[in-house]
């Protein structure tokens, strides 16, 4: 922490601890244990940063709108820098009644985060591209995971109902919008889940950060199970009438009652 005085994200990310009142120790911590540097939020260079206040006290969160052409090393990298820069997720903030107690920011979920993606490692190799092959669009979240949305009638299938969680990625059931950015840039804002409607997109009444808390949940399933194995488990629990999975996630949080 000496030197010269931080400059771009790394200066952000300290602002943010402090505004968050972050301890000074967990940031050290957290440099110390996984080797941060300011290099190592160039990632989020050249992407599209997308803020959202929306209960309007000056604490803001930030999303990353991956470009088209991100490489799956360095949307997995842009994904980690999004957790660490944002210093919080907002979930359960301000006596927010939630599924389950929220897990203190620090260097033990980053490696939570990172062995996770290690485990979902198919998700940035290949579904990355999939997705923008396609024409769908994805985003950095700030509670260390990928949401998307969007895309062609092949990018269709793969999200449903409210939405979907294949491995490290949320799909937002809004299928091919006239822009899937915007989309996304419009949703984040908000601050709330969008759906699918008759009438196009529309903002429901559940918290964004729940919502991916939720989804979060169910990508540590798909890393626990293996792809094969949570797709099995799944498939079983919809033939014999169980609910476990979504249980597990969080009925409420993920907008089920």
């Amino acid at each position: 922490m000496t030197g010269p005085a931080p400059t771009g994200f790394y200066r952000q990310w300290l602002e943010n601890a402090v505004r968050r009142g972050v301890p000074v120790e967990t940031i050290t911590t957290i440099a110390a244990d996984h080797h941060v540097t300011p290099e190592a939020f160039t990632v989020l260079d050249g992407m599209e940063e997308i803020r959202e206040d929306e209960d309007g006290d000056g604490i803001f969160k930030s999303y990353f709108l991956m470009p088209t052409d991100v490489s799956g090393d360095d949307a997995a990298q842009a994904v980690r820098m999004t957790y660490l820069l944002n210093a919080g997720t907002d979930y359960g903030a301000g006596g927010e009644k939630t599924d389950f107690t929220p897990t203190p920011y620090g260097s033990g979920e980053l490696q939570r985060i990172i062995d996770r993606q290690k485990a979902n490692s198919w998700s940035y190799d290949e579904d990355v591209g999939f997705v923008h092959g396609n024409g769908g669009r994805l985003v950095t979240t700030p509670n260390g995971m990928m949401m998307g949305l969007g895309g062609n009638i092949v990018q269709d299938p793969f999200s449903q109902k409210g939405g979907t969680a294949w491995g490290d990625t949320f799909m937002v059931n809004i299928d091919d919008p006239d822009d899937a950015a915007q989309q996304l840039r419009t949703m984040v804002t908000s601050g709330h889940a969008w759906y699918s409607g008759d009438d196009g997109p529309h903002q429901g009444r559940l918290d964004l950060d729940r919502l991916l808390h939720h989804e979060e949940r169910h990508s540590g399933q798909w890393a626990r199970e293996g792809h094969a194995g949570y797709i099995s488990s799944y498939l079983w629990e919809q033939i014999t009438g169980g609910n476990e999975t979504e249980e597990d996630a969080g009925l409420s949080d993920g907008g089920y009652h």
